[in-house]
């Protein structure tokens, strides 16, 4: 049975969350201009320590399916993946609370943390930053190999967006073999084996 999410429906649930603001901590989302173009208001300096890779910073990009909007957000460090599909322009107000709902669900999915697993030694909850892409050419690549899998997975499993497990086909990208930059293929892992190692 197909299980997708109402993103609607997780903003109600995990209404409580608090976000702490403007931390050293802070959350940095790297947007494509696809994205920035829908956000509409992205922070265009680019930070100092662009180098460092971080759990922290994420690439996120804008795509389309069947004419509705979907965010994949991807991490530097890992290249763990994240997928909300159907946003709405309303949604982006809250897209710290929708980015954090799915990221925690995916999480349990990918037995990465348990059902009442603690969450924020990896990812605390923080406000999140805009910024505009860093042109992280390894990151973009994995961002554009995985909506071609998620848009391939749509079309060869399920008939229409709204009955695609999302939760479920994410998780395959996410087990799906990478590599930190500097290593040689070989020694590859999948995102879910590197962030296991994070832990």
């Amino acid at each position: 049975m197909a299980a997708t999410t109402s993103y609607r429906c997780a903003l109600r649930k995990i209404k409580n969350l608090s976000f702490k603001v403007k931390t050293e901590k802070m959350p940095r989302i790297y947007c494509t201009k696809k994205l920035e173009g829908f956000i509409g208001n992205v922070e265009q300096d680019l930070p100092s320590d662009i180098i460092h890779r971080s759990l922290m910073d994420w690439n996120a990009h804008l795509f389309f399916v069947e004419r509705k909007k979907c965010i994949v957000f991807v991490n530097n460090l890992t290249a763990y993946s994240v997928f909300i599909i159907d946003i709405l322009k309303k949604d982006l107000k809250n897209i710290d609370v929708l980015f954090y709902s799915r990221l925690i669900e995916q999480l349990k999915h990918d037995k990465i943390i348990g059902k009442d697993g603690f969450y924020e030694s990896l990812f605390p909850l923080e406000e999140m930053k805009f910024i505009k892409t860093n042109n992280d050419r390894k990151i973009i690549g994995r961002i554009n190999d995985s909506v071609e899998m998620f848009k391939s997975h749509l079309f060869h499993k399920y008939d229409q967006l709204k009955n695609m497990n999302v939760i479920h086909e994410n998780g395959l990208f996410n087990t799906s073999l990478t590599g930190k930059p500097g290593e040689i293929k070989k020694s590859w892992r999948s995102p879910v084996d590197i962030l296991k190692n994070e832990k």
